[in-house]
């Protein structure tokens, strides 16, 4: 009786076994026991648990991803910048529900308009990379 890893887990699964006991994943391709080195004796769809990786590219960081432009981003802070809507072009969701909400909630008092309008104005001059880090062009 052989041993190998599960690819999922990596518990020791008995070559007999048809799903992991650990995990309960099941054993598709009954793979041979793993060596020290890789050799060409592995069925096809194995996949060596040492060279198993999930893809982990953080959320947001798409393959193909459209580069912000910092004048939309001025003009947008201009015109709609008390419903935060130059945040929400650059990514910044928070800043921009906190700025939306702030004008929703204080802007029948003058205060909120004042808060959100100096937020804003500071943004304009200080804000120059999008949320996932990359320099507005």
């Amino acid at each position: 009786m052989a041993l190998f890893d599960c690819p999922e887990c990596t518990a020791r699964i008995s070559d007999k076994a048809s799903a992991c006991p650990k995990c309960g994943a099941p054993v598709i391709a009954k793979p041979v026991a793993r060596s020290a080195e890789p050799t060409q004796s592995m069925p096809p769809g194995y996949v060596s648990p040492k060279l198993y990786e999930p893809d982990r590219r953080p959320l947001g960081d798409a393959p193909l991803r459209m580069a912000k432009n910092r004048g939309v981003f001025i003009l947008l802070g201009l015109f709609l910048g008390f419903f935060g809507a130059h945040n929400f072009y650059a990514g910044y969701l928070g800043r921009g529900l906190a700025q939306l909400l702030t004008v929703l909630i204080l802007g029948w008092f003058v205060i909120g308009l004042v808060i959100v309008g100096v937020w804003v104005i500071a943004e304009l001059f200080v804000v120059d990379t999008d949320a996932s880090g990359h320099a507005m062009s």
